[in-house]
């Protein structure tokens, strides 16, 4: 007995070292020289993999131009230091799922799926634009603005972007209803649209990914994850046209590859030890959703250079709440060019999208520890009437507001977009440090509250509330901007419960 026992725990241990089969897709045909089309002996090697019961999919070093490659269950494809799978100009080479092409890789309701090693995915996405031609605001946009059909006009060659894109693929990188996906240690770049949408998946790992988008490309996100749960981004550095990190619940998105339009909760994902860059916003929660969104955290997060920090929204009937954000340090400014934002480190809104759908979700349970800004532009919390932000609490926490290099053409305005009041989307208003409108139990704790050369006549009060119930200050330092020295450092109209500890 004890025999038999000690060969079945000898065999146990062998199966348990023995390495996984692996498919070399040189051995499929892959040429990886940089000019003939691999796609098809890649996706050979795939699917032997998978027909096999599983195993590595092997890239060796080479340069492998693909159209869109079918990731399927119990495949591991490792991308070997110095291999780069570049996307083909050729955009009769991707498929079309919804209205729109997918790009590299388009996996659905597989299980145990993953991407790892140390090689590059390589979007190609500069091919796809127009060269020297930059995207504009409308005139329309602009005429509510401070500086009216003049906003954002740049001297020069060009700005911060972006190029006007021509016939592209959309998602570089698309999972939809998976399962157990692991994406580890590689590098993207140049996504010529967003680079991975994770769309109605659960059991995501993500770790040490390096995203390179070229910061002129439009819409070039960087890692998008929406209507999953049970999800880990860590350790990654996201350089971004568009949005850095999305977290969302959205059902459907213009007929984007992935998108299912299924109802279920988003909950339970957690943010590390990441580095953001972004045009628009290095963090972006929430939007046009139909899902909800609860329980998510951030921690160890640097936000820098970027149009916006961390951007909370919502526009439909579904509610966002339970988040926290601890140890993030954040630094914005003010953009040129056609991109949402307008340098704001915070933004936290409830505003509906369409005239004529009147419900929308609430905002609520948001918890802010150790949070450093600078930027041009105030921290903005706002609500429609027929909402309310609630539970919104600062500990420990340095806002700064300071003088912008091109306030000329784009200081003294708000960016609200999308919503449905254009007079309210893009447009003129005064810039204290912090603006609250229509929320329930708004606390700062242990802070301070300054300027940086932020000097214009728009530059008022360090904090300026309207209609909040229950706004509580203790343990803070704040001042108004030095162009009015004059007035109050706290602002209140229409509240009620207001304790003002300010420490003048």
């Amino acid at each position: 007995m004890k025999r038999l026992l000690l060969i079945s725990l000898l065999l146990f241990a062998c199966m348990q070292i023995m390495p996984a089969a692996v498919f070399d897709v040189t051995r499929f045909g892959a040429l990886g020289n940089g000019s003939d089309l691999d796609t098809k002996a890649i996706q050979a090697a795939i699917d032997k993999c998978h027909s096999a019961g599983g195993g590595r999919v092997y890239v060796p070093a080479g340069t492998y131009i693909v159209g869109t490659l079918n990731l399927k269950s119990n495949v591991e494809f490792y991308l070997e230091n110095g291999a780069v799978l570049k996307a083909t100009t050729d955009l009769s080479q991707y498929q079309r799922h919804n209205a729109e092409l997918a790009g590299i890789f388009y996996t659905e309701k597989s299980d145990n799926v993953s991407i790892i090693g140390n090689g590059c995915i390589d979007g190609n996405g500069m091919s796809f634009m127009e060269p020297g031609k930059e995207k504009v605001i409308g005139d329309y946009e602009k005429k509510f603005t401070r500086q009216g059909l003049e906003f954002r006009k740049v001297t020069g060659e060009h700005g911060d972007g972006p190029l006007y894109p021509k016939d592209r693929y959309h998602q570089m990188i698309v999972f939809s209803e998976c399962t157990d996906i692991t994406l580890s240690d590689f590098k993207c770049k140049d996504s010529p649209y967003w680079c991975f949408v994770i769309v109605h998946c659960e059991g995501v790992k993500i770790h040490g990914l390096y995203i390179d988008n070229d910061l002129l490309i439009p819409n070039g996100d960087g890692i998008d994850v929406i209507s999953c749960s049970d999800v880990t981004i860590s350790d990654c550095r996201i350089y971004a046209g568009d949005d850095a990190i999305v977290l969302a619940g959205y059902g459907w998105h213009h007929g984007d590859p992935g998108f299912k339009n299924i109802r279920k909760p988003s909950r339970n994902i957690k943010v590390d030890n990441c580095i953001l860059q972004s045009r628009s916003s290095g963090i972006r929660i929430g939007g046009n959703d139909l899902n909800s969104m609860s329980d998510y955290s951030f921690s160890n997060i640097s936000i820098f250079d970027s149009n916006r920090g961390i951007n909370i929204s919502v526009s439909d009937s579904s509610s966002l709440e339970n988040m926290t954000f601890n140890n993030i340090h954040i630094e914005t400014r003010l953009h040129t060019g056609d991109w949402w934002g307008q340098g704001e480190p915070i933004k936290i809104s409830a505003m509906v999208l369409l005239p004529d759908r009147q419900e929308i979700g609430v905002i609520r349970n948001l918890f802010f520890n150790n949070i450093t800004c600078t930027g041009e532009n105030s921290i903005i919390m706002i609500a429609d009437k027929q909402t309310q932000l609630q539970n919104i609490y600062f500990n420990n926490f340095e806002f700064i507001l300071r003088k912008s290099a091109i306030e000329d053409v784009a200081g003294g305005n708000y960016d609200l977009r999308l919503n449905a009041y254009p007079d309210k989307s893009l447009y003129a208003t005064d810039i204290p440090a912090v603006y609250i409108e229509n929320a329930a139990n708004v606390y700062f704790n242990q802070g301070n509250i300054g300027w940086k050369g932020a000097d214009k006549p728009y530059h008022t009060y360090a904090i300026d509330a309207v209609d909040v119930d229950g706004l509580r200050i203790s343990n803070t330092t704040a001042c108004p901007s030095p162009a009015h020295p004059e007035l109050p450092a706290l602002r209140t109209r229409d509240c009620t419960g207001v304790h003002d500890g300010i420490l003048r």
